[in-house]
């Protein structure tokens, strides 16, 4: 009998139900544009967008409507339509932060703006690559909202020799990732090569699971089409196990080298990107479009027909949610982004932001609605944890108030997988306790540091 090995990370992991069927087979579908967007001005990792056009003012698809400054990036407008007032509104992060509404106007003078290819555009110097991602708005699509164009400006004293692309997708229920490599591999081939070049290397290894063969031969047929002379381009067919997705365990599992405690990818001397960032770089810098829709999983049991979709971004979490049949009447739960690392939402009157890739419905009670137990020392969290934390020794010492004591264990340095709590008998919220001595211990080196 023949045994298939197949690369992963070394240590933990889980294999949940993948969740992936209802919307697997489901081509993405374009969202015709809302009456109405909400755009926030923080929809990435660094400083809020400055807007450039006030109440009244009337903006064409693809204009832009705010300026990045500092290590933001610029927002644009996802729709054609005047301007309302500039006011703060809920966030999907669940506070209350200014936003850009724009109602849809239906008129021949604002019709969307056209970005055709630019002819030079593979002759391009790399500033001038950097520069058309930045001011395309170009974010992390796997989730982050990292800036995309201060990921590729690497430090002077980095030295790095691969770009790995992120396929896995190793979220149940999410799909989105997948249904994009079936449909745009061509783009985000290109994208990678384009990575590559400004960040100095010719060695690109896409890593995708095993649960997703057909993308990976589609991407690995695209690589031999487009690979440029010279360059080492490969998809490797990774094990479906959660979290393959999180750098660390993808760096290690393509690479075989392993990432410092709280260091990034480039000190091994990687840079990874996701499938998606890397199709919205191309866009950048091949027609200078800039970042305005994003495709979203909407699935769950708790909605009455799953779909990819492309999204305007801004649009209302309430109208995706009605393009899709509608909420059961048994839905209980919604989540933005996948059930393992999403966050969970209390309303849909939220928008489509630049690092959601899923809406997850669910039905039945939640985690912890029934309370929790106490450790029972049965070891199952330092079994599965990627990092090879230990949880339960944060978790007891949270509840006895000795937050201090718990940064020997890896609070710090947990990135909130949620396998620990995935496994737990006595179903503890043991991320949750890994986020509360996470700040605590980052509020007392602020303070030794101010002193």
């Amino acid at each position: 009998m023949h045994v298939e090995h197949l690369k992963t990370f070394g240590r933990g992991g889980i294999h949940p139900d993948p969740h992936k069927r209802a919307t697997a087979g489901l081509p993405i579908e374009d969202v015709p544009p809302p009456m109405e967007v909400r755009l926030p001005l923080q929809q990435h990792l660094g400083d809020p967008a400055v807007p450039i056009v006030k109440k009244g003012d009337l903006v064409r698809r693809g204009q832009k409507i705010a300026e990045g400054e500092g290590t933001g990036v610029p927002l644009h407008a996802s729709i054609s339509g005047k301007v309302k007032p500039i006011d703060r509104h809920p966030h999907p992060t669940l506070v209350m932060a200014p936003a850009i509404v724009i109602a849809r106007v239906d008129d021949p003078d604002l019709a969307p703006l056209e970005f055709p290819v630019d002819p030079g555009w593979r002759e391009l110097p790399r500033e001038e690559m950097l520069e058309r991602i930045r001011e395309a708005g170009v974010v992390g699509l796997g989730g982050a909202a990292f800036p995309t164009y201060r990921k590729l400006q690497l430090p002077p004293d980095v030295r790095v020799d691969t770009l790995v692309v992120n396929g896995a997708e190793c979220e149940p229920y999410l799909t989105s990732d997948y249904r994009l490599m079936l449909a745009e591999p061509d783009a985000i081939v290109e994208g990678a090569v384009l990575m590559a070049r400004i960040i100095g290397v010719k060695r690109v290894l896409f890593g995708v699971e095993s649960d997703k063969r057909d993308a990976a031969r589609v991407l690995a047929g695209v690589i031999r089409r487009l690979a440029p002379d010279g360059y080492e381009m490969r998809v490797d067919v990774v094990e479906t196990r959660y979290p393959q997705g999180a750098e660390r365990q993808l760096v290690a599992a393509l690479t075989g080298r392993t990432i410092p405690p709280r260091a990034l990818p480039y000190a091994v001397g990687v840079v990874v990107q996701n499938v998606a960032t890397a199709s919205a770089v191309y866009d950048a810098v091949c027609r200078r479009r800039p970042l305005l829709d994003r495709v979203v999983t909407v699935t769950g049991p708790g909605i009455a027909e799953p779909r990819n979709l492309r999204v305007p971004l801004g649009m209302l979490l309430s109208e995706l949610v009605a393009r899709c049949g509608g909420i059961t009447d048994d839905a209980t739960r919604i989540i933005a982004g996948g059930p393992m690392m999403g966050r969970a939402l209390p309303r849909l009157d939220l928008p489509v932001t630049k690092g959601m890739n899923g809406l997850v419905l669910l039905t039945g009670r939640g985690p912890f609605e029934d309370g929790y137990g106490p450790c029972i020392q049965c070891g199952r969290c330092l079994e599965v944890c990627p990092l090879g934390l230990e949880p339960d020794q944060v978790s007891v010492r949270v509840e006895a108030g000795k937050l201090a004591e718990t940064a020997p264990y890896g609070a710090e340095e947990c990135y909130e997988c949620g396998s620990c709590t995935f496994v737990c008998p006595s179903q503890r919220p043991l991320v949750q306790f890994m986020q509360v001595a996470k700040s605590a211990l980052r509020r007392a080196r602020d303070t030794r540091s101010v002193a």
